[in-house]
Formats: C-alpha cells, structure tokens, sequence
C-alpha cells in the first residue's frame, strides 16, 4: 500500500483541504472511498489504521480500492475556518467531484464514516455530485445532533465543543506560553464538567466562551438559534435527505445516541425518497462496538463471523465494482436482538409481521418510584385512580442513566436504581412475565399529561426488570411541550390543560425474558443529556432560575397513556 500525504484538493472559493490518499502500490485507476473527517485525518489514520477500529483503509486497499481521507475546512492541515455543517454541503461536493479527475481514480466513488463523518455524507448527497455512486453513513444523523427538536443535547454538546477547542489550541501559530494558559483553562474546566453543566443562566457557561483559541462560537451561536427552524435550514439542516439518488447502506446499533436518527432517516428515504433511494435503502442494526452485559457478544463481528468492514467491502464491491455479493443477496434490513442474542434479516423497517401493541398505564395508590404501584396492563383502565403527578424541579434534575451521552467510555447500559427511588419518577410495569416476549421495531409513548407551567418536558425510558429486582434501561425519549406541534409551531401551554403528547423513543430488538418484567419510567428530566426546561417558557440559555412544575400523568379511560410495543410473533 502507498499513501499520498497532504495533496490540496481546491473548494469553489479557492480554500485548499488537505487530502491523503490509500492505495495499491501498483496498477490503477481504482475505485474510490471517500472520508470527510473534522477531527484530523492524522488521527483518523491512528483510529482506524494503527488502532485495527473498523474501516481500516489497509482492509479497503487490499479489496482494490483507494481510500480518500480529507480534513474539513479549518481543521488539520485544511485551509480555512471551522464551523461544523456549515460549509460541508459544498465542500463535500467539491471534494467527490476533484477525486473524479484524479488519475488514481475511476470516478465511480462511495463514501463511508461515523457520527459527523456520517452526517457530512447526508450533507453532499443531497446535493447530488454526479460522480458519487454510494453512501454509508453510520451512527449518525441528518440534522445537528446536539439539537433536536428545540432540545440540547447538553453533555453531547458540551463535550464536543471542548474537543474542538483542544483541537484549536494545538495549532503552530499560537505562542507555546499562550498555548499553555489556553490549555490549562481548558483542563481546569473539564476537571469540573457538573459545574459547566448545571451553570445558570447557560448562555455564559464558562465552556462556551473560549474564543481566545480560535474556535468559532458555535455553542453560543446554536444555543440562540435551537427553536428558530430557520437558522439551521440555512446551514442545509436538517439535510434535504429526499434529494438523494444513490444507494444508501444506514448503519447503527442499538444504544448508539444517533439510533433513533438513522431509524427517522431510514423512514424518511424510504417513504420519501428517490426512486433509486426507495430501491436500494438497507439498514444493518449489528453490534460494530462490543457489547457486555445484555448484548452478551464480545466481539464486534455482526453474523457468520463478519465484521462491520466486511459488510463495507460486499456494498462498495457492488455498487462500486459490478459484482455480486452476500449483502446483496439478502434481505435489506439486518437487525439483531439483546436479551437473547440472535440475528435476523427482514425486508422492510419495521419489520412487516409486527403486532403493535399498546401497554397501558395504570395505579391504584400512585406510580412515584419503584416503591409505587404503577403497572402496565394490556387493558385500558377503567377503575383505579385516574392520574398520577409529580413536582418538577429544575434545581433537582432527573440524573442521566440512559446509556451512551457521546463518550465513547459511558457505559451502554446503567442501573436504573437512583433513578426510580426519586418521587419525581413515575414508574409503570408489568407482571412478571410468563413467557419471553420479543420487542423489535420502533417505540412510541402515547402521554396524556397537564402541567401548572407555559412549558416543561416530559422524558420516557423503556427498561428491563430482572428477576432479581435489578433494572437495565433500554431505550428512552423526550418532548419539549411548547414544540409538541413542531420546531416551526412552538406554543406555550394553557396551565392545567390536559394535552397529548406522541414521545419518539427510536426503537430497539429487545427479548424480555421470561421471569422478567417491562418496565416504562416517566419524568420531566434526563440531566445532563438534556439540558433542563426551567418551565418558564423562556428560550435556551436565557434563565438564571426555574420555576417548579406540578405534573399530573393521566390514564383513565379517557386520557389512556400508553407504551405502543412492537411485538413480534417468536416462539424459543
């Protein structure tokens, strides 16, 4: 394998990007994979080459391919300035159609990567470069994924922007004392991120405010701008993803933060896309980090022992080859189960011979915490009590044991035990279950609720209930209610009016074993996830104190609040 170092591939307004470039030592043109990465290809090159993570560009080369790696706009060895999404769109296309004319190249050109280096590829897709054959964007999303839905992804975005700013500090220009200083606020504000997080009002948390580095103050900047839909759709965000007319090849797995957005993105190509877009969608929902614990693999291999890199090479060798491979000779969506591990592959998402079925809430006493009598019944209520409630407080958030935040260190699964020991959860489960019960296919929480605020949240978990009391969570959700409507639609509340609330929790391929129970918490906080609603109704950022919400959750015959399951008819 030879590599080609640091080649200026031109932007429409002249900035040069760095480019390195994998191939065979000998022969060519070859067919080409495309990587835009903003996190420095010399560290991609350590990750996925030096490090053996998947998509190891020795692994490609070695099927007959070259491997692109470019640095985004103001990042590594690239030209100008960084500011995330905003020049990708273009950049990106200019970068598939420079990599065209190369003479190593064929022009028949795939793209591949995870998390923003997923979301990059939906950006350039969608404006069509005639010489971009494939996509494969994995773990990721189509939208900014630190704001979704007039929501911050709080610890998301807070990490992330420190990760840009260490980044910026270590650029040549900056004297080594100023580097010092910068970098030792830098440190000093990490060693402390609970501070950072729970800092009122948020718009001058110290974190947001570290321009002597030279990063761009896009914290800040999206911090004004999270409910106004305009703003991000001049950045091309969310990505007019409906535009796209190249086979695309979705990957994730379950406790990924950006599931739920690859499973929205699926839905939206397949019921909105191209033609050749509804064609050739696939999605593999397979286990590319290792998964302890209720997952029970310890590899990262997917089924018959292939790897997430193998699936890569049999997409890329058709589409950018011609030549018949496994993937393509099954069916389109690959999914496996936890709880008991197995693998399947179905034609469509969800999956056809689904029976949803909703599992309703009900209480006799209440639901507060794990001590309550909250239960889910396949029945709606008819004699009990008709609500539950619970005091929101800013001040006292909900604490965050939902799985993966962004670091790749959170654990995928957490106890859900100082959760639902709080008053301010309620929690609602099943009987102990008789037989195993196979859960696969997207969830959705039908709430009936009234708040005494003009706007709160309301968060809901799926978990699993061991036999020995202990709690696992599955998969979650959450609404801000002033957006209920959409980003474009925000309205306050009417105090102490009932409203309905739908409550997108992604999806899952969950067995619930035998002797087990399901479980569903709900609550107005996940923190630091999210960043807290102060129920004031003010915007992101702006309030230096809450307000306490009383919260009433109903569930009568007339307001039934409900988990929608989808089950699936399997016997083991």
């Amino acid at each position: 394998m030879k590599v080609l170092r640091d080649i200026m591939s031109p932007a429409r307004d002249g900035v040069l990007l760095a480019v390195d470039v994998y191939m065979p030592d000998e022969g060519g043109p070859f067919p080409t994979i495309a990587v835009r990465t903003p996190y420095e290809k010399s560290r991609w090159e350590q990750q996925h080459r030096y490090g053996k993570e998947y998509q190891n560009p020795e692994r490609f080369v070695a099927a007959g391919y070259a491997v692109a790696v470019q640095d985004c706009r103001g990042t590594g060895n690239s030209q100008g300035k960084y500011f995330p999404w905003r020049d990708d769109a273009a950049d990106g296309y200019d970068f598939i159609e420079w990599i065209a004319g190369q003479e190593w190249s064929t022009g028949n050109i795939g793209a591949m990567g995870s998390s923003n280096l997923g979301s990059v590829q939906f950006q350039y897709a969608s404006e069509c470069p005639p010489h971009l054959t494939t996509i494969c964007p994995c773990g990721t999303s189509n939208h900014v994924p630190f704001f979704r839905h007039g929501i911050m992804n709080l610890a998301g975005a807070s990490i992330w922007y420190l990760q840009q700013a260490d980044r910026a500090v270590k650029r040549p220009d900056l004297a080594p004392e100023t580097r010092e200083i910068l970098q030792k606020r830098i440190d000093d504000i990490k060693a402390d991120m609970d501070k950072q997080y729970r800092w009122l009002p948020l718009k001058d948390v110290p974190l947001a405010h570290m321009e002597e580095t030279g990063i761009q103050p896009f914290y800040n900047e999206w911090l004004s701008h999270a409910g106004e839909p305009w703003y991000w759709t001049d950045m091309k965000l969310p990505a007019p993803i409906r535009n796209i007319k190249v086979p695309v090849l979705l990957l994730t797995f379950w406790y990924d933060h950006l599931a739920k957005d690859i499973l929205d993105a699926y839905h939206e190509l397949k019921n909105h896309g191209t033609r050749i877009v509804q064609d050739n969608l696939h999605l593999y929902i397979g286990p590319w980090r290792k998964y302890p614990g209720i997952e029970s693999g310890e590899t990262d291999e997917w089924d018959n022992g292939r790897t997430q890199t193998d699936i890569l090479i049999e997409w890329f060798d058709y589409w950018l080859k011609g030549i018949m491979t496994p993937i393509m000779e099954k069916p389109p969506v690959f999914y496996h189960t936890m709880g008991k591990v197995k693998y399947y592959y179905g034609e469509t998402w969800p999956l056809p011979q689904t029976k949803f079925t909703p599992y309703y809430f009900a209480s006799e006493k209440g639901a507060n915490s794990a001590d309550g009598d909250g239960r889910l019944q396949m029945e709606i209520p008819t004699d009990g009590k008709a609500f539950d409630e619970y005091d929101y407080d800013p001040a006292d958030p909900v604490p965050c044991r939902s799985g993966i935040v962004i670091s790749p260190g959170d654990s995928l699964r957490q106890s859900q035990e100082v959760v639902e020991c709080r008053n301010d959860v309620l929690v609602y489960s099943t009987d102990v279950l008789e037989k195993n019960v196979t859960v696969v296919g997207p969830i959705e929480v039908n709430l009936w609720a009234a708040s005494s605020a003009m706007d709160t949240d309301f968060t809901a978990k799926l978990v699993d209930v061991r036999e020995d009391g202990s709690t696992y969570n599955i998969t979650e959700g959450i609404i801000r209610c002033r957006f209920r409507e959409g980003l474009d639609r925000a309205k306050p509340l009417i105090p102490g009016a009932i409203y309905c609330y739908q409550i997108n929790m992604g999806g899952t391929g969950m067995v619930f074993q035998k002797g087990h129970k399901i479980r569903v918490e709900i609550a107005s906080s996940n923190f630091p996830k999210h960043d807290r609603n102060m129920n004031t109704g003010h915007a992101i950022g702006e309030d230096a104190e809450g307000i306490v919400a009383h919260q009433t959750i109903y569930h009568d015959a007339d307001h039934p609040s409900y988990i929608m399951l989808p089950i699936q008819p399997v016997s083991d």
